[in-house]
């Protein structure tokens, strides 16, 4: 028997050249969909972690009868209205809205990158947010509204609370991209120096 060889060729160097010149188009066009996805993902995180200790904050108000309040908190022991450093939960057993070293923390959210913002706006304009030992808050309706560090407010959230201190997320009513608050106005943000 005759034995047959056959021609094997691998790829010549122009051929591969071709595919990664290919690969490389590709891997371009995802690159921004890509960055938008997580930087939307990180913003999302956020939102939903306040979101989360809102609820929570309400829930043990009532589940607790107590007051609880919600406050923005640098240190993660006392309450300094600075929400972007983190904020505080506790048992607020005098309902003064400051944080005594007797009353118990009951959990602490993380702070936010570098050069993002969070604020809160309520009528009364208290730098916390309280809630009752039925559930509701101390007539706290407003909204956190959060940038982030590059300040383009599509990647930005607002969360509404209502009077009855239910909270829900902002939304774009009108399809620019940019979440409103509960009266209609557009989140609005700027690049941090």
């Amino acid at each position: 028997m005759e034995k047959i060889i056959k021609n094997i060729r691998g790829f010549t160097l122009i051929e591969l050249m071709l595919v990664l010149s290919i690969m490389a188009i590709i891997i371009s066009l995802a690159a921004p969909p890509m960055g938008d996805f997580l930087k939307r993902y990180r913003a999302e995180v956020q939102r939903q972690a306040l979101f989360d200790l809102i609820a929570l904050s309400r829930s043990k108000a009532y589940g607790h009868g107590e007051t609880f309040t919600l406050c923005g908190s640098a240190d993660h022991q006392s309450c300094s209205g600075d929400w972007a450093r983190g904020a505080l939960l506790f048992a607020d057993t005098n309902g003064d809205g400051s944080r005594s070293s007797d009353e118990q923390i009951e959990r602490v959210m993380e702070p936010l990158p570098e050069g993002a913002s969070l604020a809160w706006a309520s009528f009364g304009n208290k730098p916390y947010l309280q809630f009752r030992p039925n559930g509701l808050t101390r007539n706290q309706s407003g909204n956190f509204s959060y940038c982030p560090p590059d300040g383009n407010g599509k990647y930005g959230w607002i969360i509404v609370l209502n009077a009855m201190g239910r909270p829900y997320s902002g939304r774009d009513n009108d399809g620019d991209g940019i979440v409103e608050n509960g009266s209609g106005e557009n989140l609005s943000c700027t690049a941090a120096k």
